[in-house]
Formats: C-alpha cells, structure tokens, sequence
C-alpha cells in the first residue's frame, strides 16, 4: 500500500482576495500563516496579478479579505486598505 502523501506546506495558506474600483477581482495565495496574515504582501500580489492580467496600472481597491478553506478569515474596508501601504 502506498505511503499516504504529507499535505502541501502551502495547503492551508490564506487566499487574499481583492476588489478594485474598475470591478476586477483577483485571488492570490499568500504563502502566510492563518495566524498571521501579511496585508501588505496580500495587496502587493493583488496589484501585481492585476496589472498581469489586465497590461494596465492597478485602481484603488474597494475591498479585500482573507480566506482560508472557503471561510472568511479577515475583511478589509477601503479605508482600512488605504492605511497600509
């Protein structure tokens, strides 16, 4: 019988998901602990997914959360965003 494969270290890493001004969303893992989300790395892979999957220069977000296994983890206001670089 084989040997039952360890879960992906990365598995469990929160999603951050972010909607911008222009209504695109985008979906990022972020590579963090579930305890310890790392805003600044969500919002820096949004705008680099958005500007690759658009050629254009990312808005304003509208809002973000995080996600781990389809919950809701942490919700960002625009305004909230705005304060972190």
């Amino acid at each position: 019988m084989p040997k039952a494969k360890k879960p992906d270290q990365f598995f469990d890493s929160p999603t951050f998901v972010a909607a911008f001004t222009d209504g695109e969303t985008v979906r990022m893992t972020t590579y963090c602990s579930p305890d310890d989300l790392d805003l600044e790395r969500g919002k820096k892979l949004a705008r680099f997914a958005y500007e690759s999957r658009t050629g254009r220069t990312p808005p304003a977000f509208t809002e973000a959360h995080f996600e781990c296994g389809g919950e809701v983890v942490e919700h960002y206001t625009r305004e909230q965003l705005d304060a972190v670089p």
